[in-house]
């Protein structure tokens, strides 16, 4: 068996991990990140990089380093219901610092991370390492244990273990936490298909009697997603590929050849639009961030954005504490205190557009008329861009420690907690 000991153990190689790894290790942190994947090789993972994200990373010193990775700049977003523009937004008007979201491919961003944390002496990744336990010593959390390529046993023992393995997290179950709420009120059935000559780099809500998004994805596809109330999916496939491919052609004219050229299901992707926060993020010796504390929905495309949000402010609360044992509950309890008003706002926006495109969609006429007449109208309304900022640029994070950028010019210290 391998045993090791670090400062911070890091259960998740996904954007939260990584990042929240590449920010202890550049203090000089000992930080070992088990993602439970061979690779980074998935699809349809969160992409877009909303303004709020483009900031944090400027104030890291860590923005033009991911925009010198493969990416797509998204400008602008259209609204279209039942084939109509009814309306249309930049990100400039929103975000003038950041005036774009940034498409990348979640495995581009993760490879680009670790890249930067891996010439950190102190910083390590294992791959394909699954933790199947955790550590315990008098109700606090020391550690985890578990499974490397599925046959090496290992057992890491650090001042903190740090939950960040997404939305069906394995360390929360483990832990037995609790959701303070839930919502699982729709799904997003997601496929993929080539661009079309002349398609512009812009983001499509499309809403009526089938409703979905259409986001440029890199180099040069079109992702598209369609919303469906939980349970809608599988009526769909009970109804057969030819009804599903008739749909699919109601959704945007632009799908024609995909819908003609179905067989099967294959070519789908279904997404769970679950959202949910869980009541406490904490134990001695344990915290949960990003997906596995606060479910996002894909509405809106920020659950990147929030997950890498919380990475950072629990950084800056976690460095100051390490190499003096387990640290308390009461410590690792500040990130939650920091964050949980942001993502409860975010939560109850995710709700609202979920109401809206679900109601949509209703078969009751008079339903079916006021959403068709409210929708026009809010989006000619001058409350529109508060609540786009709000949603895409975030509520402001606390100050961050400057020793935590890269771009302060300094080269590499190791320096003691």
């Amino acid at each position: 068996m391998t045993s090791v000991r670090v400062s911070t153990c890091i259960v998740g190689g996904g954007p939260a991990g990584l990042m929240l790894g590449l920010l202890l290790a550049k203090r000089g942190a000992e930080v070992l990140v088990l993602e439970g994947h061979e690779d980074f090789e998935r699809e349809f993972r969160g992409e877009v990089l909303q303004p709020s994200t483009a900031h944090l990373l400027d104030e890291l010193g860590l923005l033009e380093y991911v925009l010198a990775q493969p990416h797509s700049l998204l400008e602008a977003a259209k609204i279209r219901l039942n084939g109509r523009e009814v309306g249309e937004f930049s990100f400039k008007r929103i975000a003038p610092q950041y005036p774009y979201a940034i498409w990348m491919p979640q495995p581009v961003f993760l490879a680009a991370l670790l890249r930067k944390a891996e010439p950190f002496p102190s910083f390590q990744c294992w791959m394909g390492a699954k933790v199947t336990r955790l550590l315990e010593d008098d109700g606090r959390v020391v550690g985890v244990s578990g499974l490397r390529h599925g046959k090496e046993p290992f057992e890491v023992r650090a001042d903190v273990v740090v939950g960040a393995d997404g939305r069906y997290s394995a360390v929360a179950r483990m832990g037995g936490f609790e959701p303070e709420y839930e919502h699982h009120d729709f799904d997003v059935i997601w496929f993929t298909i080539e661009q079309p000559p002349g398609w512009s780099s812009t983001f499509y809500v499309s809403l009526g009697d089938v409703r979905g998004l259409m986001l440029p994805k890199y180099p040069h596809h079109i992702q598209a997603g369609i919303i469906l109330p939980t349970g809608e999916w599988k009526r769909w496939r009970d109804e057969g590929v030819a009804v599903v491919a008739q749909r699919i052609r109601r959704f945007d004219p632009i799908f024609t050849a995909f819908a003609d050229s179905l067989r099967d299901f294959t070519p789908f992707f279904p997404l769970e639009g679950i959202i949910r926060l869980l009541r406490d993020w904490t134990r001695d010796g344990l915290l949960l961030i990003g997906d596995a504390a606060h479910t996002m929905s894909p509405v809106g495309a920020i659950g990147v954005n929030v997950a890498v949000a919380t990475a950072a402010v629990a950084a800056q609360e976690l460095y100051p504490h390490l190499g003096h044992g387990p640290i308390k509950r009461e410590v690792l309890r500040a990130v939650q205190r920091l964050r949980e008003d942001d993502v409860r706002t975010l939560h109850r926006f995710q709700l609202g557009v979920q109401g809206v495109l679900l109601r949509q969609g209703s078969r009751n006429p008079v339903v079916k008329w006021l959403v068709q007449t409210v929708i026009p109208v809010f989006l000619r309304s001058p409350l529109l861009p508060r609540v786009q900022r709000r949603l895409f640029f975030g509520a402001p994070l606390p100050p961050l420690d400057p020793a935590f950028s890269f771009s302060s010019g300094r080269a590499f210290e190791r320096e003691s907690p």
